[in-house]
């Protein structure tokens, strides 16, 4: 129970963080390291047991019905990353408390909060998923702390969340494929399984899946350049993500699959070839940098590439190294990126080239401090970074003189670096008018104490010979124990050591020389100007394959989709034909000719009609005709599906079609012959793809679990519903919230459009009556108010709706009640519904909104609340999601899924109402009191001239405002 204790106690201290900080402001640091500090006191009975061999699990359900557990395990390796995260974590947070202005910094210390609580659900990960998710987590918590840092930061945090994503794309991939092979996502289960040693195909693809997801991560060649494009960011970010968090974590991928992959060739060379690269490019650019954050930013690149190769030289000695290595990494890098910036905010700059001349007499300390820093990264004794870098070289020892060729090479450049950071910023200063700023003692303080850990530890290391053993065995998956000491005799790692420091003091004798040099060096290419072209080829590319369909003409799209649908379907055809079994026999009946014929004829009816009324008429056709085909196969459900939609459908398009002119333009004979052409190749196409896809297989299992299960399972006989309102209910939530959100557009989008046709004056031209208005403006007919009233015709369909609507009303709940057994449903209901609405529309004296004006949206919401709400009380009372609950009353079956089936219904009538209301009424109208008030106020705003209408040789002007409010007009001009 320590972890779940760990992890619940760092979600409080992220949910409390925003308090925190607006109490304590910067100061916000020291309780949240407290937190930190007090969860590492929990974690201590668990890491004692670990570091003796007796490793802690915790495991409860999560998704049963997938056989997937929250699993967490502390071994080994949990113990050193978790300690790394949790006790640099709090240093580098009582660091910002001085560090940072004073203030409020809400977003960091919640960022960091995120960041921490997702690396310990890393690392605590002992299921697959678990660790894919904090995985993913902890680049977007590192993506968040760079971007946060201002504009400057926005490129540096994209180019980082894009390389860390395609590791985690790797990363999922290897995940998917370990599951689908092993059936399990247990981490302990999948190392166990025969599968690794009985399909070495597989465990390769595995193992280059999981090494690049790490290498992206950590920030190995050729994905180095994101660790320091990010120093974007402050300083303590910086220190933890970059030297003892986020680059940590792709090195903690890399133990924790060892014993699956160490022996793998592919594993080892891409890891050895790869960390090599790294670590030489990562140093000769650390050598090349004056900015002193940039020079820690690729000495961090470097020290991982040693990290990296030694991983994949793959022996228990050379994991027990990388391990080794890492702890002195992650204290001795810290402190030196905290120690950066304590220079910063002593002297306001990083720049070698402008620090003040011989900064070493005002801050003494500090030059103390960044020399034993510097000094453990250089491996000089008897510090920790000697004891690790020896290590390290042992290891290399066995793998060809190119490894031990490239870890010495990389050891002189770190020399070298190490030296141009001390002396570049404390002895070589050439600035003499640069005044020395405030300095603030207990910034230096924290900043320095990892440093001042680590020197201890170089002497005393037996302290750290079990945390060592621990972590190595969980990485090779034996038992193995550790023997740090400064003093092995002589040995090749030795006199390695020994050669590198001889270079390192030709190079500081001669560095007035040899670092100007370095620094000429022309880079040829960058990572970041590789990521730049590469953008803008990739946008290149999509401008060009954009460019056939970047039109607002709808036949340019139509020909691009169907084309590529005629061609895929003509290749799928063409290329299987002579392998498609038999169709079954019996499957055409007469009827089925019948209605070919005469779709065929309404959809000529469609194509050939000038007028957009005929061609709605016609192609009303084509759906009739469609659901009689549908119900000639006997399907009822969907053919009264089909038949509601187009008969509701037919009335939306003839909403729109009010505002469009009565008929088509006629298109050039060229432009037409073209389209019948393309149109005869599709159908043909499709025709042929219906063929070879139709009647040529028996009943699927699937198909006959739902015939035969459905009632035992659900209590009900349609299966069609019941399909949709349980047994694939989360499916028709996700449709339902994509319907709520149409709504919402319609009425985002319509709402706000203007057009000449919505536009008060241009209605009144085309309803302006010519011939029965007296010559006194003052004295109109009442048939030309009428115009503007009420259309008479209108009367008998009132009276029609007065018993129709109620019989519409019970065939509505009629269809919903017996949805679970009997062809209905929530979905045909609504659609019932709404078709009252649409004819209370058309029954109206003039077009106006049906309902109160929120009506649609309470619906709409209500109805996807509704669904969602059911879906909880599901979770909650049977231990799943959208799980229905069955019961009984009075001899009455009765299932929650009912309550969903509500929700779909009252947002499906919202959607229609949306549609009804807003395509159905125009701004004039409403302005007479049908719409809201802000769309009247907007429409009588003002006098706004009305049309010159010539009447009997008169010529009459009308107020709009006059019009809207149905009064006759009080002047006029002649």
């Amino acid at each position: 129970m320590a972890m779940v204790i760990a992890l619940v106690t760092l979600g409080v201290a992220l949910l409390v963080t925003p308090l925190l900080s607006l109490a304590l402001g910067r100061n916000a640091g020291w309780p949240l390291a407290a937190i930190y500090l007090g969860t590492a006191g929990v974690l201590a009975p668990a890491w004692a047991d670990a570091l003796h061999g007796h490793g802690r699990v915790f495991s409860v359900a999560w998704v049963e019905g997938l056989g997937i557990n929250l699993t967490l395990r502390m071994d080994g390796l949990g113990v050193v990353f978790s300690a790394i995260a949790l006790l640099i974590g709090a240093a580098v947070l009582i660091y910002s408390t001085r560090y940072l202005s004073p203030g409020r910094h809400n977003s960091f210390y919640l960022l960091m909060a995120a960041f921490t609580l997702s690396m310990l659900g890393l690392v605590f990960a002992g299921d697959l998923l678990v660790l894919f998710i904090s995985w993913e987590l902890t680049s977007l918590a590192s993506f968040f702390l760079i971007a946060r840092s201002g504009r400057e930061a926005e490129g540096p945090s994209a180019r980082t969340l894009l390389l860390t994503f395609i590791g985690g794309l790797f990363l999922l991939s290897a995940v998917a494929a370990v599951w689908a092979r092993t059936g399990t996502t247990d981490l302990q289960a999948v190392m166990g399984s025969a599968l690794w040693a009985e399909d070495p195909g597989f465990t390769t693809m595995v193992a280059v899946f999981v090494a690049l997801a790490a290498m992206t991560k950590s920030a190995q060649w050729p994905f180095h350049f994101w660790l320091p494009d990010a120093m974007a960011a402050i300083t303590p970010v910086s220190a933890y993500l970059h030297a003892a968090a986020v680059v940590k974590a792709g090195i903690f991928l890399l133990l924790r699959f060892s014993p699956l992959f160490r022996e793998n060739p592919a594993w080892q060379v891409l890891l050895m070839v790869a960390g090599l690269i790294t670590t030489v490019l990562g140093g000769f650019f650390a050598l090349q940098q004056r900015d002193l954050k940039r020079l820690m930013a690729y000495s961090t690149v470097s020290q991982l590439g040693l990290i990296v190769a030694t991983i994949g030289v793959g022996t228990d000695a050379a994991l027990a190294a990388a391990v080794t290595h890492t702890i002195a990494h992650a204290l001795f890098k810290s402190g030196l990126f905290m120690m950066v910036g304590v220079i910063d905010h002593a002297v306001h700059t990083r720049d070698i080239s402008r620090m003040p001349v011989r900064l070493l007499r005002s801050m003494p300390v500090s030059f103390g401090v960044c020399l034993i820093g510097a000094a453990s990264m250089a491996g000089v004794p008897p510090l920790l970074g000697f004891v690790s870098k020896e290590s390290l070289l042992d290891a290399s020892f066995g793998r060809g003189w190119v490894v031990l060729l490239g870890m010495g090479f990389s050891a002189v450049l770190t020399f070298s670096y190490c030296l141009k950071l001390v002396l570049g910023a404390f002895i070589d200063g050439p600035d003499k008018k640069r005044q020395i700023g405030h300095r603030d003692p207990w910034l230096l303080a924290w900043a320095a104490l990892p440093i001042v850990a680590s020197v201890p530890l170089g002497v005393a290391l037996g302290w750290l010979d079990h945390p060592v053993s621990a972590a190595t065995t969980a990485a090779v998956g034996t038992d193995y124990h550790s023997h740090l000491a400064l003093w092995h005799g002589i040995t090749p790692a030795l006199v390695t050591t020994t050669v590198v420091l001889a270079i390192g003091v030709v190079v500081a004798l001669n560095r007035a020389t040899l670092f100007p040099a370095a620094e000429r060096v022309p880079a040829l290419v960058t990572g970041v100007g590789l990521l730049t072209t590469a953008w803008k080829v990739m946008v290149r590319v999509g401008h060009a394959a954009d460019r056939p369909v970047a039109s607002d003409r709808a036949t340019r799209h139509v020909v691009a989709i169907l084309g590529s649908l005629a061609l895929f379907a003509l290749m799928g055809v063409s290329a299987t034909a002579r392998f498609l079994p038999g169709q079954r026999a019996g499957l055409n009946q007469p009827i089925d000719l019948v209605v070919l014929v005469l779709m065929v004829v309404a959809t000529v009816g469609v194509v050939r009609s000038r007028s957009r009324i005929a061609a709605t008429v016609s192609l009303s056709g084509v759906g009739i005709l469609a659901t009689l085909q549908i119900l000639a196969l006997g399907a009822p459900d969907v053919a009264m599906t089909q038949l509601l939609v187009e008969s509701l459908n037919i009335i939306v398009i003839m909403l729109v079609l009010q505002k469009l002119p009565l008929t088509f333009p006629r298109p050039p004979r060229t432009r037409a012959s073209a389209a019948l052409a393309f149109s005869a190749a599709v159908g043909a196409a499709v025709a042929g793809l219906v063929w070879a896809l139709t009647g040529r297989r028996e009943r699927s299992g699937l198909a006959e679990f739902f015939l035969t299960e459905t009632y035992a399972e659900a209590g009900g006989h349609n299966v069609v519903n019941v399909i949709l309102v349980e047994f694939r209910a989360f499916d028709t939530l996700g449709e339902l919230t994509v319907l709520g959100m149409a709504g919402v557009a319609i009425l985002a989008i319509v709402s706000t459009v203007r057009s000449d046709r919505m536009d008060p004056v241009g209605i009144e031209e085309r309803i302006a009556p010519r011939q029965d208005v007296a010559v006194n403006p003052d004295e109109r007919s009442p048939a030309w108010r009428a115009m503007y009233v009420a259309w008479p015709n209108s009367v008998a369909f009132q009276m029609t709706l007065r018993w129709v609507n109620p019989v519409l009303i019970i065939v509505s709940l009629l269809l919903f009640w017996r949805g679970h057994n009997e062809p209905g449903g929530g979905f045909n209901a609504a659609l019932v519904a709404a078709a009252i609405v649409g004819m209370i529309y058309m029954a109206t004296s003039y077009d106006r909104q049906v309902g109160p004006p929120k009506l649609p949206l309470a619906l709409i919401g209500g109805g996807v609340l509704t669904a969602v709400g059911i879906g909880f009380f599901g979770l909650i009372a049977n231990g799943s999601f959208l799980q229905p609950t069955h019961i009984t009353v009075l001899g009455v079956h009765l299932t929650t899924s009912m309550i969903f089936d509500a929700g779909v219904y009252a947002a499906v009538l919202g959607l229609m109402l949306v549609t009804f209301n807003l395509l159905g009424t125009s701004a004039v109208l409403e302005a007479r009191g049908e719409g809201t008030r802000e769309r009247a106020d907007e429409a009588v705003e003002g006098e706004l001239p009305g049309p010159l209408d010539t009447v009997r040789g008169e010529k009459v002007r009308v107020r709009s405002s006059l019009i809207a409010q149905n009064r006759r007009p009080r002047e006029s001009t002649r």
